[in-house]
């Protein structure tokens, strides 16, 4: 567990259950699900599916910051990111974890090892009663699997898939719940300006309110319209 302390302290600051929008009814049920489950483990694994950008690393890093707050232990692992020396035995001894995270865990799928390494973190997080929680860009049923144990355990993973927000209304939503987090207010009309003149996409919506919040800070000032007009490339408000 050696990436353990590096990967706890690199969660977003802004990732929480009351950061994430989501539109669909069903997701929205999946998550209260899925916190219910955090507050009273049953040996529960989520898988949540989806493009990039629909806050799949979102959620999973808010399940981390929720069990912190009630001091208990969990664990975030980026399985995609390939600066870090992960191998299947680093998923050994998870299962005594209270959460488990495991993102971009798709990659993995094909090789052997790996899928008898997940495929007993599944099993065994199951008779310890904690909690998995994995994430991934391909549908669990789209999977190439080639490992019997692992298509077995998967039987017990409760799919959730994810979409982009598409209502104007939830995006606007989306960057308010975040603006508050950080301490600052995003105005109604200030949302819709950011929708009509730079990007109706939430991450690329996030990179706008990093420099937002910058200028509230460095100007010592609330958030206007003419405020974001100064701020912001002048093709983007054009």
């Amino acid at each position: 567990m050696f990436v353990q302390m590096p990967l706890k302290m690199g969660l977003r600051d802004d990732a929480s259950f009351e950061t994430f929008v989501a539109e669909q009814e069903s997701v929205a049920v999946a998550l209260n699900v899925l916190q219910n489950t955090l507050s009273k483990p049953r040996g529960s694994a989520f898988y949540l599916s989806g493009v990039q950008g629909v806050g799949k690393t979102h959620v999973l890093q808010a399940a981390c910051r929720f069990m912190t707050e009630r001091n208990q232990d969990s664990v975030y692992l980026p399985m995609g990111d390939e600066s870090l020396p992960l191998i299947p035995d680093v998923l050994h001894g998870l299962e005594q974890t209270s959460l488990v995270c495991l993102d971009d865990v798709d990659v993995i799928i094909g090789n052997k090892n790996w899928e008898v390494a997940l495929a007993n973190l599944i099993v065994k997080s199951s008779v310890q009663g904690n909690t998995l929680l994995l994430a991934g860009g391909t549908h669990i049923n789209n999977w190439n699997i080639v490992m019997p144990e692992l298509a077995k355990a998967l039987v017990s993973v409760l799919p959730i898939g994810l979409l982009p927000l598409a209502d104007s209304s939830e995006l606007i939503s989306a960057l308010q719940r975040h603006s508050r987090k950080r301490g600052f207010e995003l105005p109604d009309n200030v949302g819709d300006y950011l929708l009509k003149h730079c990007s109706q996409n939430l991450p690329e919506l996030m990179q706008i309110l990093d420099l937002l919040e910058e200028a509230t800070l460095v100007e010592k000032r609330r958030l206007t319209l003419a405020l974001v007009k100064s701020v912001l490339p002048q093709e983007a408000s054009a």
